[in-house]
């Protein structure tokens, strides 16, 4: 192939990829260049890469998420939301995470009473996020995930906060189900 030739391919395939992420069903490529960004209550530069600085997160989560901060009222401050994957081998992220994937996001506690912290968690629940982990060395961090198929985990000595397990507990969450009713008011 002559280099004319491999060149404007090159472009051809560039522009097909755009193509393809813009209607993926995720936001996708540099922070500052993201079109069709809806979200009131977050930034692209919220979910993107510490690593190197991308986004790849899912369009359904960030209006989950959205509506979350919403309806709880109060802001919601992102730790960490898309890893690109030398980032997350570098922070220690399971090989599977779902921040490489970009459906996940670690949201700081810090500040919020148990009563926040549970309605944050029951609307997560009402939003789709299907999967939770809590951590005993980050008490102040929660981890939230649109997996098909619903897990949760603890990290570390004890076992979840009274407040998460109380959430799953009214949803009627259950592995590989999620939830198992439908919405009413948070108690």
């Amino acid at each position: 192939m002559r280099r004319r030739d491999f060149l404007l391919s090159s472009v051809a395939s560039a522009a097909l990829a755009t193509a393809i992420n813009a209607d993926s069903g995720f936001f996708s490529g540099d922070p500052d260049h993201i079109t069709g960004w809806t979200a009131e209550f977050f930034t692209p530069h919220e979910f993107a890469s510490k690593g190197n600085g991308m986004l790849h997160v899912s369009k359904a989560m960030v209006a989950a998420l959205d509506r979350v901060r919403e309806a709880v009222g109060h802001p919601i401050t992102i730790t960490s939301g898309y890893r690109d994957p030398a980032h997350n081998r570098r922070v220690g992220g399971a090989k599977y995470s779902r921040h490489v994937v970009g459906d996940a996001v670690d949201i700081n506690l810090a500040g919020l009473s148990s009563q926040q912290r549970y309605a944050l968690m029951w609307h997560l629940l009402a939003e789709g996020f299907t999967s939770f982990g809590s951590y005993s060395r980050s008490p102040n961090m929660l981890h939230a995930d649109m997996r098909p198929y619903a897990r949760r985990w603890h990290h570390g000595s004890g076992t979840h906060p009274t407040w998460f397990t109380r959430a799953l507990t009214d949803w009627g969450w259950q592995r590989d189900i999620g939830t198992t009713r439908t919405s009413s008011a948070p108690t």
